[in-house]
């Protein structure tokens, strides 16, 4: 059974030591690391880091150590690995094309590729999950709006970054709308199944006809994993997959929806502002983004509770089928 750390590896608080020094063209000898409370989560643990000099605080940071209960192996754990290996070359490169678009990025400074143990650079702010509801103040909806602006604009320019490599993704992509679509048996007959594998197939063959039809992607781009900063707009979290084009904000704009049921027309700006700094309103009708977007519905609406269906699976059964019905 795997065993839950006590405290951070000191080879990785060396290494993101070193880091840091660096980035801060400090002395590596002048600096200690406070190591700060335990936090246990189903399937990581985490420490919070704060780097101090004699000066003061020069950078916070946090250890995160994935955690598989009885030992058994997640299947993305090799897609993990080859995430954590990218981020210590892609993420700096992205992280100086987003700097001049008040967009910072938690940084990899120091990773474990064995054990998926990881330390990234600390950003102080608040999840976007706090400001996007309808009834926040005035103040708090302008911040929410230019903060999926951003997230937009982020959006933009991982694509444009160099493709990553073509070789076993088309593969790779698929396996996952296959495990989606056996989710989906129990609240599909089988008819709208068949239709639904091929609507699907045919949305994914055409992303593949597209010009670079994959691009560089955050892969778990949600509103918790986007921070609202003083002045910046910060995301953590970076999987760094290849994913097809229109993955991260098709992506994006499926949790919005489902975040702020209540709130459609609040949601419809959310939504708006985004596509404004992608800078391509007609994106929702290219097939990646069309394609990502059904494999979210079928998701949310697979997840059936002991209960019943919630209202936000009811709505996405019904937006299954609104697209089924249309691709007759």
């Amino acid at each position: 059974m795997q065993i839950r750390p006590t405290k951070p590896p000191e080879n990785l608080l060396t290494q993101a030591k070193a880091e840091l020094a660096s980035m801060f063209s400090l002395d590596a000898e002048d600096l200690r690391w406070e190591v700060g409370k335990k936090l246990t989560r189903k399937r990581s643990t985490l420490f919070h880091l704060t780097l101090r000099a004699e000066s003061g605080v020069v950078a916070t940071a946090y250890y995160k150590a994935p955690y598989v209960p009885g030992g058994r192996r997640s299947r993305n754990m090799e897609r993990t690995r080859e995430a954590l290996k990218r981020s210590r070359t892609v993420g700096p490169r992205f992280a100086e094309l987003a700097q001049g678009h008040d967009i910072a990025v938690n940084l990899t400074l120091a990773v474990d590729p064995d054990t998926l143990e990881v330390i990234t650079l600390g950003l102080e702010g608040r999840p976007l999950g706090n400001p996007v509801t309808y009834m926040a103040p005035p103040t708090r909806r302008s911040t929410a709006l230019e903060t999926c602006r951003r997230v937009g604009v982020a959006v933009r320019l991982l694509e444009e970054m160099p493709p990553p490599a073509h070789e076993g993704q088309r593969e790779l992509l698929w396996a996952g709308v296959e495990r989606k679509l056996e989710a989906a048996k129990p609240i599909l007959p089988s008819e709208d199944l068949i239709r639904l594998e091929t609507l699907l197939g045919n949305l994914f063959d055409a992303s593949w006809t597209q010009a670079r039809p994959l691009v560089v992607s955050h892969g778990d781009l949600s509103p918790s994993n986007v921070l609202v900063m003083k002045g910046k707009t910060g995301l953590v979290d970076f999987m760094w997959i290849p994913q097809l084009r229109g993955f991260d904000l098709a992506r994006f704009v499926h949790r919005l929806r489902y975040i702020t049921l209540s709130h459609r027309s609040w949601t419809a700006a959310l939504v708006e502002a985004a596509l404004e700094g992608y800078g391509d309103p007609a994106a929702p009708d290219q097939p990646g983004w069309r394609f990502t977007t059904l494999q979210r519905l079928v998701a949310t609406a697979s997840e059936v509770p002991s209960l019943g269906m919630r209202g936000g699976q009811r709505r996405a059964l019904a937006e299954i089928k609104a697209m089924l019905g249309e691709a007759r």
